[in-house]
């Protein structure tokens, strides 16, 4: 393909991409022959503020960086931070043949969504999950009552005898203890029993109780 064909080729892909990816899109078609690598083409301009015929690069004036590079290499999909603040993402292609060497440049405004992902994150971040919190918080307040119970009996539970640990199960059982999730495995823990052992002193304690003999709190 010559040097006209290909230009007219890659001006058709370029306004092609920036009807298609919208007014945010700009596409450029550059002639890397030449110094400065002046725009043959480009589509949706207001995007860099640039127009045919312009040498301004992407970041508003020639870069700290040698131009010779984009002749060099294709760059895709590349954060752009502009002097004015906006966030663009930039991918260069070379087209080289015998009597030609363009690039089709394709640079997408992404300030606004960058904004939005932003406000999306914020808005979708949360400070724990609800069910685990509540479970975390039950455990807290049952160790709180196991810790006031103890306090009441006045021994370690290594110390205690069946009757101090009845008696701390009664205590829990009327402040509705055992409603909390896994309360009977945490009891067991605290108080060095297996969970059989809970069950039973409960157990134990019901019948008292329907037979009108209860132990003191």
């Amino acid at each position: 393909m010559n040097r006209e064909a290909m230009l007219n080729f890659l001006k058709n892909e370029a306004r092609g991409l920036a009807v298609m990816l919208g007014p945010n899109c700009e596409t450029i078609v550059h002639d890397m022959t030449r110094p400065g690598h002046p725009i043959l083409a480009i589509y949706n301009g207001t995007v860099t503020g640039r127009e045919i015929g312009s040498t301004v690069d992407i970041f508003g004036d020639i870069g700290d960086y040698d131009p010779t590079l984009y002749s060099n290499k294709d760059y895709v999909n590349q954060l752009v931070l502009s002097r004015d603040g906006r966030m663009l993402k930039s991918s260069t292609f070379n087209v080289v043949g015998d009597d030609f060497h363009f690039a089709l440049g394709i640079n997408i405004d992404i300030t606004g969504l960058a904004r939005a992902q932003q406000t999306l994150s914020e808005l979708t971040a949360t400070s724990g999950e609800l069910q685990q919190t509540l479970m975390q918080d039950a455990r807290s307040q049952l160790e709180e009552l196991l810790r006031e119970c103890i306090s009441a009996v006045g021994k370690e539970p290594e110390q205690m005898k069946k009757t101090d640990r009845m008696r701390i199960i009664r205590m829990l059982y009327k402040r509705r203890a055992f409603t909390y999730q896994k309360a009977v495995a945490i009891v067991a823990e605290r108080l060095s029993v297996s969970r059989y052992t809970v069950y039973k002193y409960m157990h134990e304690l019901e019948k008292a109780e329907s037979a009108g003999s209860v132990l003191p709190d």
